[in-house]
Order: structure tokens, then sequence, then C-alpha cells
């Protein structure tokens, strides 16, 4: 649970980041991806191991959504606002409950679904709150909604592959690596196909493209190792505190003040969320993906 919530916290910083560059979403997306994925691979190199083919297969689901989810997102929001799209994408732990047991055969309860409810209210209240929802472009929410979809459906890859990966010898850090190669590979092809320039970029760029190499890439790494020991339901619900995270840090660093509702939405949404997270502690390691089901995730 400490690792999921200090990879949501790292996610809720990478708004603020992407805010201070002058490049394209997609342009920062290509290079993020791409130093990303040069760092880890860097570091299975220095401890002696290297990305093997096996781990890359096991990832190719995950990354091809990581890809989705950030292309989409940053397409929406320049459609619709930034606060219609996270709304939406606040969503995604409902979708995960309701995925959860016929693709990991995690059993949620009544209970979990309640105060998930109630969590997903308070995240939308804080990213939404003072009428901010209003002049959203349909095209815009669409694409919001298709980032949702790929997000949601990377917890439960993510959480599938997991097994597989570990009983292949392998671990989460070389996981992470395969999935942030893929989704570099995959950003790479669709900036080529839009015809966007990776050399529009400000020198200054480089260090906020740097910590968004860094800082989101290590979430992930945390999240997909917290995915061995945490049912897939309460990670989502623990990593969708981002906004809440993005929303505190915007207010600090941009000056994007918060009113007193999305003050109170935030305590409701952190409060609920803190509630699941030690329901889901209580219950010990998530259950073990059925042999079926892993062999789906990789054929």
């Amino acid at each position: 649970m400490v690792a999921s919530a200090v990879a949501a916290f790292g996610w809720g910083l990478t708004g603020i980041f992407a805010s201070l560059t002058y490049a394209s979403g997609l342009v920062v997306t290509f290079y993020r991806t791409w130093l990303g994925a040069g760092l880890l691979i860097a570091y299975l190199a220095l401890s002696g191991r290297r990305l093997t083919w096996p781990v890359v297969r096991l990832a190719l689901g995950g990354g091809i959504l990581l890809a989705g989810d950030m292309t989409l997102f940053f397409s929406a929001v320049r459609l619709t606002t930034v606060a219609v799209a996270t709304v939406i994408g606040a969503l995604q732990p409902a979708l995960v409950l309701i995925a959860a047991w016929p693709a990991v055969g995690e059993r949620v309860g009544r209970r979990q679904i309640a105060w998930t409810v109630l969590a997903v209210a308070g995240v939308s209240v804080i990213v939404a709150g003072g009428g901010s929802l209003r002049g959203g472009r349909a095209t815009g929410d669409l694409l919001a909604i298709g980032s949702l979809l790929c997000w949601s459906a990377y917890f439960v890859v993510a959480k599938r592959a997991s097994a597989r990966v570990e009983a292949a010898g392998h671990d989460a850090f070389e996981y992470t690596a395969g999935v942030t190669l893929v989704a570099a590979v995959v950003a790479s092809l669709v900036m080529l196909a839009v015809g966007q320039s990776p050399a529009r970029i400000h020198a200054q760029d480089w260090i906020w493209i740097g910590l968004l190499a860094i800082i989101p890439t290590g979430s992930h790494l945390l999240m997909n190792w917290a995915h061995r020991y945490l049912d897939v339901s309460v990670s989502s619900v623990i990593g969708s505190s981002n906004p809440i995270v993005a929303a505190i840090g915007a207010w600090i660093v941009l000056g994007q003040r918060l009113d007193g509702l999305q003050i109170a939405g935030g305590i409701v949404g952190l409060a609920a969320i803190g509630v699941v997270a030690r329901a889901g502690g209580r219950g010990g390691v998530a259950p073990a993906v059925p042999a079926s089901a892993g062999a789906a995730a990789v054929d």
C-alpha cells in the first residue's frame, strides 16, 4: 500500500511538470517514454541483467495500453478542459471494480464498492469544482473516455501479467522496462503518423521532461511491484488519489487556488481511499491468477 501511495503521488506531479514545458503533449510523451525506457534498461545492464524478448512479449499488452492512455489523454485536453478529462479518468476504480472478478478473480464486497463510489465522488469534486465542466466538447470527452478505458485495462493487464512474470523468474523492474519500451515505440509511431517533429522543443523543457521520465516511470515500477501483494481493485483506488496531489501541487507551484468545495471533496476522497486501502491490507496477498487467465494475457 505504501508503494502504491508513493506511485499515486508521483503520478500526481506529472501534470505540473508537463504544464511547465513548452513542447506539445505528444512530443513530451515521446521523450518521456524513451528516456524512461533508456533509464530502466541501463539499470538492468548495470545490475547484470538484460531485457529479454519473453519479458517484452509479456509487456506488449500493457505497453500498448499505456501508450494509448497517454496519447488519448493529451489529445483530449486539446478539445476539452483538463478538468473534464481528469474527472473522467478518476472513474477508473469503478471500471476496475467491475473487471476485477471476471479478469483476475478478486471478490469485491458491497462495503468496498460503496467506499469506492465515495472516493470517486470526492476526487471528482476536487478536480471539477467551481463549475469547470462547462463547455466541454463531445469529441474531447470521447477521447478522454478512451483514455479511461486504456488506463483501466492497463491495471488489469499488469495485474494478470505480474504472475506470469514472477513465474518466469523475472521481476517488476524488468516488466516495467518492457512496458515502457513498448509504449515508447507506439508513441513514436503515433507521433510520426500525425506529422509532429521531436525537434520542436525548448532548452528548459529538458529539466521537466527529465523529471517526467524519472518520477512517473518510478511510479509505474512501484505500482507494478505492489500488484504482487495488493488487490487490483484496492491499488486502483489508491492510484485515483493522484488528481488530489495534482490539484494541491498546482495550487502551490502554479498558483491555481482551490475553492472550499474542492477542499471538502479532497478530504472526503482521501478518507474514503484510506478506508478502502485499509480493508485491502487486511485481506493479505491477492488471489493467484488462474492459469487460463495468465495464458490469455500473453496469447
